[in-house]
Order: C-alpha cells, then structure tokens, then sequence
C-alpha cells in the first residue's frame, strides 16, 4: 500500500497543475492533466536514473517536491477546481438522444472490458515480450534508464523511452508488473477526450462529436493495443491533443499544445510523420500561437522528450543510434520486391482489413445495408429533403454495412495495381499475401478502413463545396502525408500499427459522416460488432480457452497462448527449474520473449550475457543459471558444456545451463 504513495501523488500533482490553468473547457483541463502526469513519471525516472535512485525512496521524495510546488501554485491562483460543470450542457444534448446513449453506453462497455484486461491478464504480446517490458525490468533492477549491456536486441537500448518510462515508474511504485498496459489504456482515454474536443473545434455538434470519438475506440488496433504495454497508443496521444489545443481559442494552449508535440517525439518517432500538421494547425492561427507551441515543444523535449536521444549520442555517438529510423525487422520478413514505392502500397494494401467476418456474416450485411440504405433515403425523400441529401443519408447509412465488402474489393484494385507495376502483394511472389482474415494482423477493421481512408476525401469534397474551412482539410492531410512518409522505411508486417497516428488525428472529421441518429444507429451496430470478436477472440487474451477467462491465467498460461510454439513450455520448466529469486543469465537473440526470464513477480535478476564470453561472464556474476536461445546464439551452449555445466532443454524452445553447484542461485551484477 505504501508504494501506491508516489503514484497517487503524481495523480495529484497532475490535477493541481490542471486545476491551476483555471480553464473553462474540462476538455483542456483534462488534457493538461494527463500531459503533465506524463511529463511527471517521465521527468521524474529520467532525473533519478543518474543516481540509480529510481527506487520508491526516490520516486517518494521526488514527488513530495513536484507536489510541494504544485500545491503552492494552486493555492496562488486561489485553489481553482476542476471545471466539471462545463460538461452538463453536452451531457444534456447527448442524453437527449437515445441512439447516441446506445453508442456512448456500448463505448463504456468497450472500455471497461479492455480495463479488466489490462488490470488482469499477464502480458504475453510478442512486441512487449522481446523489447518493451524487458527493457523496463533491466531499468527497474539497475535503478534507473541506461543502456542496457550486451542486450539480445538494439530495439531495447535505441527505441525512444518515454512510454516504458511511465511503466517503469509504475512496476517500481507498486512492486509489481501489474500496470504495465495503463499507459497505453490512459493514452487511449486521452486520445478519445481530445477527438470530441477537436470535433467540437470544428464545429461538429456534440453527438456527432462523442461518437466520433466512440467510434475510434472501435478500429481493431485501438482495441487490441489498449490493454498491452506497446506505444503506439501513447504516441498516438500527443498529436491529437495538440491539435485539439490549438483548435481551442484559450491563451495557454498553443503552450500546451507544444508540450504535447515534445513530449510525442520522445516517445516514439513516427509522431514526427504529422508535425507538419500540427505546424500548419498552429499557423493558421498565427506567428504568435506557433512560437509558443515552439517554446512549449522545446520545454517539454528538453527536460522530458530528449531522454533517449541524450543515452544514444552517449554511447553511440549518434541521436537516433545505430538503429536510426529503422525499424528492426528479421530477414525473413523482408520484402520481395523492396522500394519506397512497393512499402507505401503495401501499407496501403495492408488497410484494407475485412478482419474476422466470416463470409457469411459479410453477406448477412451487405443484404441489411442494401435494405436499410433505401429505406433511410425513402424517409428522408417524405420528409421533404431534396433528392440528393435523401441519396447521402442512405449511402451513409449502407455504408458501414457494405464495409467489409469495399475493404476486400479495395484491396483487391491495390493488389491489381501493385502487380501491374511489378511488385505483386498477393501469390507466390508477393509482399504480404490474401488480405488479412485474423485478429492478430488485424488492421482498423472493415468500417476502420472506410473511414480512416474515405474522411480525408469526405473532408476533401466538403472543402470545395465550402463547408468545411482550411483546418478541416489540413487535419484530413495527415492520412496521405503519413503513408508517404512511412513509404521511406523498410516494410514490415506490422507497420500498419504506426497508421493508429493518424487515424488518431483524423478522427474528428468522422463526425461528419455521424450527423443522424441513423447514420450513427449504422455505423454503431457493425463497428461494436466487429470489435466485440476481435477483443473477444483475440488468441492472445481469448474470452474462451482451454485455461479459462483472460483474468484467470497465469503466466505460464499466458505464455501458452503466445503464437510461438514451444514458449509455454519453456516458461513452465523455467518456472519448475529455476529458483524464484535467482539471478539467471542470458543468451538469447534478438525476438526472443526475455521478459519471462524474470519471472511472474519480477523477482528474478537477468543478466544479459556476451555470445562470445558467456562462461567467463557467468563467473563473474556469480551465475548457476543461464538461459540459451536455440536459434543462431545457440553455440554459446558448447562452452558451458565443456566447463562441467548441465545443459538440458527448456521445453523444444530454449536451453537452460545449470552450474554444476547452482546452490540458491544468488549472484553478484
């Protein structure tokens, strides 16, 4: 309970500090509040990790000064509240609209499934397993950030920090690895305060504007990342909470805005894919918003954001490292044909996601939308409308129903396209294959890809028929700007990921396809649809399997459950082999999960080792155990056998080498 100290003041200090803005919109009282928690346990593990002091001592005093000068600055300005009553007149117009509580209801439903999942389920996502929590473990027993030594993947010292920051923040304040998905389910509840309020901005009107952003909760990686400690989410956060700050007309918030902007950078590199937006977002408002968004940038980059640029010119020589803006991907996910060209189709084609709807269901809804798209225009035809908002509103109504089938037809123009340009995406000399049917390859869904790609040229057609104004178009160019952007680097088959960025910052322009209860009835149905199979069947966290609901498994379970086969075996001999507290040493290679090395509580110490000196660094450590990978490292194995070690088998996955005296398996790091 103790522990729990440092992160309730952090919560604190982070409502002072938004208290302290006296802002009249909740919505950039809210944003403040999640900026500065951020800014908090970043700056905070950051300035400790020099002294190895990122400890709940350290995390204690430190937090007993920010909220010292937090609370003085409160009292100051008077002991200003939070300005929850702003929110009664949106709370009205939405209650006055069944469709929209149905929409809103279904959201809160949404998240509070994603919330027990993140509270509950053990990690076992691969991204998190080889790089995102090991690192976090190796800064938590070494008592701050550093570089991590003879580290099995460069992604583990070179990626930019800040979101692991607040988990590592959070697994030493409660002791435990239990919050490692709050950062990304806190950046997913920002990014949905910020849609509504950018909608709002933009002169969407409220129901539109709730479900705008209720809707994104729905695409499939929004769903899926919530409740796992990947960044997308968290990188995601920051520019669309810039931008819904400088849409807002309040004297601080182009300040803020910037701050949010620095804070993104140091959090993942792909946020700067939409900083040209967010710079015209602050130009269109004038010099004046821009250069305080520029010294709220610096602020927040120099003293949060700039933490792994600083760790990777000290030991590299360079800001970005040795890794730069590559993404590190194995061979054998390399493309056929590589070129920027053939990298943006591919993303491109990868978008179009018809998802986990069988053939039948598809059918099933395409028949509903041929009849209620009709039906919609016929009763807006009686009511007197012209004839061609009577054909809009039946086109937006049948079109989340048709969705699935315009995704695979979509897909099927871009895989023709790609073939006639020579490099196919489909058969035996393909990029990628069939379009993804999966929940782990999941894209933004079937009703996901028709908006994400169709508001930009929605928004587009609205600008020229003049109603919409330059900063709904500018918003709207942050989906072409980002795939040409990411079209520079090396494909993977994961880089749809990276689109949640923009899809973030696109969101608000949804609202425009939301104005009618019926188009809004549409889109709710088949997108809750959809998303309640993905988080439900997600084979990682299954709603039903064979070792129960996803908050009853153990690790070992959740291990089972991962797409590699061999791993839970090997994590349940490591777990029946080796002591709870040991120190255990490591060779593995690089997109192996090291973060079970540690064990369910965290209590073991990992020790990475050197391929080529693993013995004689085992001996220096003190080691009785040290854990093999069976891939390319897998010769490390032979100098412990020849120095007396036991060498067996941790399932078919890995091998575990024992000393000949393990003893308690204490050692010296």
């Amino acid at each position: 309970m103790v522990g729990v100290l440092p992160l309730a003041a952090a919560v604190l200090v982070a409502l002072l500090i938004a208290a302290s803005l006296r802002s009249p919109s909740l919505v950039t009282a809210l944003l403040a509040a999640y900026l500065a928690f951020v800014a908090d346990l970043g700056l905070v593990t950051w300035a400790l990790s020099p002294l190895k002091a990122v400890d709940r001592a350290g995390l204690a005093a430190a937090e007993a000064v920010l909220l010292a000068a937090a609370g003085a600055a409160w009292w100051m300005r008077g002991r200003p509240r939070l300005p929850f009553g702003a929110a009664v007149p949106a709370l009205r117009a939405v209650a006055a609209d069944p469709v929209t509580v149905v929409f809103l209801g279904a959201g809160v439903v949404l998240l509070g499934y994603e919330l027990v999942l993140a509270l509950t389920a053990p990690a076992n996502n691969w991204d998190s397993l080889t790089y995102h929590l090991s690192r976090v473990v190796a800064w938590m027993q070494h008592g701050g950030v550093y570089r991590i030594p003879n580290a099995p993947t460069p992604r583990m010292n070179e990626y930019q920090p800040l979101a692991e920051q607040q988990i590592l923040y959070l697994f030493v304040a409660v002791g435990s690895g239990a919050l490692y998905a709050l950062p990304q389910y806190l950046a997913q509840l920002a990014i949905l305060v910020a849609v509504y309020g950018a909608a709002r901005r933009l002169g969407f009107d409220v129901r539109a504007a709730v479900c705008s952003a209720v809707l994104l909760a729905t695409f499939s990686l929004v769903a899926l990342e919530s409740s796992t400690p990947q960044n997308d989410l968290v990188a995601a956060s920051f520019p669309i909470s810039a931008a819904c700050l400088l849409l807002g007309r309040l004297r601080f918030e182009p300040f803020l805005a910037g701050v949010a902007v620095g804070l993104g950078v140091g959090a993942k590199l792909t946020t700067v894919l939409v900083l040209p937006v967010v710079l015209l977002l602050a130009l269109v408002r004038g010099r004046r918003v821009a250069l305080e968004g520029f010294a709220g940038a610096v602020a927040a980059f120099a003293t949060v954001g700039v933490a792994g640029y600083a760790l990777n010119l000290a030991n590299t020589g360079r800001l970005l490292g040795y890794l730069g803006t590559h993404i590190d991907t194995p061979s054998y996910e390399q493309p056929i044909h590589p070129s920027k060209l053939a990298t943006g189709v591919d993303v491109l084609y990868e978008t179009f996601d018809p998802s986990v709807l069988s053939d039948h269901l598809i059918r099933l809804l395409w028949i509903v939308g041929a009849v209620a798209g009709p039906l919609a225009a016929a009763f807006v035809l009686r009511r007197g409308r012209s004839l061609s908002r009577a054909v809009a509103a039946g086109a937006l109504v049948a079109l989340p129903f048709v969705s699935p089938l315009v995704a695979i037809h979509g897909g099927h123009g871009v895989a023709s396209l790609a073939s006639s340009w020579g490099f196919p995406v489909r058969g035996r000399l393909g990029n990628i294959g069939e379009l993804n049917r999966t929940v782990l390859f999941s894209a933004f869904g079937p009703v996901g890809t028709v908006v994400f790609l169709g508001v930009p040229l929605v928004t587009l057609v609205a600008y020229l028929r003049r109603r919409a104004d330059v900063r709904h178009l500018v918003i709207a160019a942050a989906v072409p700007l980002f795939y040409v952007l990411l079209a520079q680097e090396t494909f993977n088959y994961y880089m749809t990921r990276f689109l949640i960025v923009p899809a973030a910052l696109t969101a608000p322009l949804a609202a425009r396809l939301l104005r009618t209860p019926a188009a809004r009835a549409a889109f709710g149905v088949v997108a809750f649809l959809v998303v309640a199979k993905i988080v439900t069947e997600n084979p990682l966290t299954p709603l039903h399997s064979r070792f129960g609901r996803p908050w009853q498994l153990t690790q070992v379970d959740a291990a089972y459950l991962t797409d590699e086969t061999g791993v839970g075996d090997a994590v349940a001999a490591l777990e029946r082999d080796v002591p709870a507290r040991a120190c255990i040493g490591g060779v593995l290679s690089g997109d192996e999960p090291a973060f079970f090395l540690a064990g369910p509580r965290l209590e073991r110490r990992v020790v990475y080792l050197p391929v080529a000196e693993a013995v004689p660094d085992a001996y220096r450590h003190f080691l009785s155990y040290v854990v093999i990978s069976t891939g390319v490292n897998r010769w490390a194995a032979g100098g412990f056998r020849r120095q007396g070690w036991h060498v067996e088998p941790l399932g078919s996955y890995w091998l575990l080498a024992v000393a000949r005296h393990a003893g308690d398996g204490s050692c010296r790091a």
